[in-house]
């Protein structure tokens, strides 16, 4: 049976009315599928932008198949849309780091303590590997996953433990409705900042200057 073709909504929510001149760069320059559309939101809290997005994607005339949420800050390579829906997944995430020391990645796996803890990646890994949160900077979600989790689908909670981020409770939410999410160790966007925060091919930190 052939595979449908893609239908994408690329979504940018932000909590302020600024982006960096370089992700809108290489949002134009991603490969794209036939049918894609562009959509920005600027909310008070960047959980209302991010559901807000997700409603209108969902009623979209072209009916989507997927969302790909990329952050304000966040410069994905141009293959990254092409990978991230290459790999089949209901939940997929780009490998990209914290802005700030001590520059973890962004995606994490549950101890038996309960505690999330970075991925430790291995040199030599390519395939897509499963993780139990992570940031929704460089996110690709299917329509499914939205249709069967209620809305309010991103929520900032505060817990016993301290505070949940919007991202965080998203993918526990996924979890809990039955969608396990990857990460793909290919897909390697820069978290921009007064320098760019990125990731050498042996796995290590790398820096970039910013224009």
């Amino acid at each position: 049976m052939a595979q449908k073709k893609p239908r994408v909504v690329i979504a940018v929510p932000l909590a302020t009315p600024w982006i960096y001149w370089r992700t809108v760069a290489a949002i134009l320059e991603l490969k794209k599928p036939d049918q894609v559309d562009l959509m920005v939101f600027q909310g008070a809290l960047v959980d209302r932008a991010r559901n807000h997005l997700i409603k209108q994607m969902l009623c979209h005339p072209m009916k989507a198949t997927h969302i790909l949420f990329l952050d304000y800050d966040i410069l994905p390579p141009p293959d990254t849309l092409t990978k991230l829906l290459t790999a089949q997944k209901p939940l997929i995430t780009g490998l990209y780091r914290k802005r700030l020391p001590p520059y973890e990645f962004m995606a994490f796996t549950k101890k038996s303590s309960g505690k999330y803890e970075p991925l430790s990646l291995k040199p030599g890994q390519t395939s897509p590997l499963p993780i139990d949160v992570a940031g929704a900077g460089c996110l690709l979600i299917e329509r499914n996953v939205l249709e069967k989790i209620p809305s309010p689908w991103f929520t900032s909670e505060w817990r016993g433990e301290g505070h949940l981020s919007e991202d965080f409770s998203f993918c526990e939410k996924a979890r809990e409705a039955g969608f396990p999410l990857f990460v793909d160790p290919t897909v390697r966007p820069v978290h921009l900042e007064t320098v760019g925060i990125g990731t050498e091919p042996g796995g290590g930190v790398q820096f970039e200057p910013m224009d």
